[in-house]
């Protein structure tokens, strides 16, 4: 936010033009910064009711942001679109794809729970209902089902789970003992990875979001990162815009 003007506060003292905060699930890294934007803030947040529920019970960021801002929670469900935005130039709808029933490592469910069979993570697809194009919008895949593929060939923008090079990436590394598959992401590189998918696709454009710092394709002169040019994906930077 600091790095994209268009974020910055203001005009008035508390104010910022930030209405509202999407989220895909509820790990920590996508969720934490909601405690951010308490001060003055008030947000509409859109996630599912499962994601709703574990940010009420095991991370309690919903109950403490109610004495610091307003907030209002708009359900995503995958069997229904959602608009997004007032009437008019602005208006998105969003589309929920199911990506992952993976729970967060903090998340405290028993085997026998029923919430094992709830959502936990989702993809989007954005559409501008008025240029009839469409984003979607994956930061994390641990596999790509029928209903994702579909996705990824209409979408004219694809932003999709670039977290890590490599299967073994933080294991070779010695930072973790699980791989990229048990950790919920395929990686980009080899035979099962991202790479060759998104070449194949017809978007325009085809950007990696979510890296690791552990991901060489961080490094501008870098052989991976050529690889990926040669094949025509880009890489987010913050600040990065796209328009749909």
């Amino acid at each position: 936010m600091e790095s994209f003007a268009a974020l910055h506060p203001g005009p008035g003292i508390r104010e910022t033009p930030l209405a509202g905060v999407i989220l895909t699930d509820a790990e920590l890294d996508h969720t934490i910064g909601l405690l951010s934007l308490r001060e003055g803030s008030c947000l509409t947040i859109f996630g599912t009711e499962t994601v709703k529920e574990c940010l009420q019970e095991d991370f309690p960021v919903i109950r403490m942001l109610k004495n610091y801002c307003s907030w209002e929670w708009q359900s995503l469900h995958p069997d229904f679109m959602k608009q997004v935005g007032d009437l008019g130039e602005g208006t998105i709808i969003v589309e929920t794809v199911p990506v992952s029933r993976k729970p967060p490592l903090y998340a405290k469910l028993d085997k026998e729970d029923k919430s094992l069979d709830d959502l936990w993570e989702v993809g989007l697809v954005l559409h501008n209902e008025i240029s009839g194009r469409s984003l979607a919008f994956f930061p994390t895949l641990v596999n790509i089902t029928p209903e994702i593929e579909a996705c990824l060939q209409k979408a004219d923008i694809l932003m999709v789970d670039g977290t890590f090079w490599s299967e073994d990436e933080l294991v070779k590394m010695g930072a973790a003992k699980r791989d990229a598959g048990s950790m919920g992401h395929l990686p980009i590189s080899g035979p099962s990875g991202i790479a060759e998918k998104l070449a194949s696709y017809p978007a325009e454009r085809k950007i990696l979001i979510h890296i690791n710092n552990s991901n060489p394709i961080l490094r501008k002169d870098s052989l991976e990162r050529e690889i990926l040019e040669r094949l025509g994906i880009e890489i987010a930077y913050d600040g990065m815009e796209v328009e749909v």
